[in-house]
């Protein structure tokens, strides 16, 4: 018989796996690993990184000809370059989930944006409209002061030059 206790022989055979708790995992670890099929499957799920492409170039590609996705156009456009990623299996599942959950909350916000810019778009319009009516009546208001002085002007060398305008009234010299 072996020197070993049974219970040393089983705990090497037994999965390294070590719970947040501090507890061993019971399953029979995998030849020539340290853990069992579970653990190990699930510890190479988490591993991948190598695999995993460069944050920047995947946020680049999935933003691609969105612009700041105001429009519904450029919503879908992300839609679209979301699906392709998920297709090449560059993006999780559950990332595309969310940026699909992300995109309908913008499609919602799209008609929101639309009256916000057309009510800028009529104020500014009608800033305009009253500037350019307000620069209308200066310009009548200055050609009005120009027939009148000129109506002034007329009317003093049809008396004369004297200057006296026509309501002013007539002063007698007369003792």
């Amino acid at each position: 018989m072996s020197s070993q206790p049974t219970s040393a022989i089983i705990a090497t055979n037994q999965c390294q796996h070590l719970s947040p708790r501090g507890q061993h995992c019971r399953m029979l670890r995998v030849n020539n690993e340290s853990l069992c099929p579970y653990h190990l499957r699930q510890t190479q799920a988490l591993s991948p990184l190598a695999n995993q492409p460069d944050p920047e170039t995947l946020a680049a590609e999935l933003l691609a000809g969105t612009g700041n996705l105001n429009t519904a156009e450029r919503v879908n456009a992300l839609l679209a370059n979301v699906a392709k990623q998920l297709a090449r299996q560059r993006i999780s599942r559950r990332d595309a989930l969310a940026l699909g959950y992300l995109a309908q909350l913008l499609l919602n916000t799209v008609p929101a944006i639309h009256k916000e810019q057309q009510a800028e778009r009529n104020a500014e319009a009608q800033a305009t409209q009253s500037q350019r009516a307000h620069e209308a009546q200066q310009a009548r208001i200055a050609h009005h002061d120009h027939l009148v002085a000129q109506a002034q002007s007329q009317f003093a060398r049809a008396r004369g030059g004297t200057g006296i305008p026509a309501c002013a009234p007539a002063t007698s010299t007369r003792p």
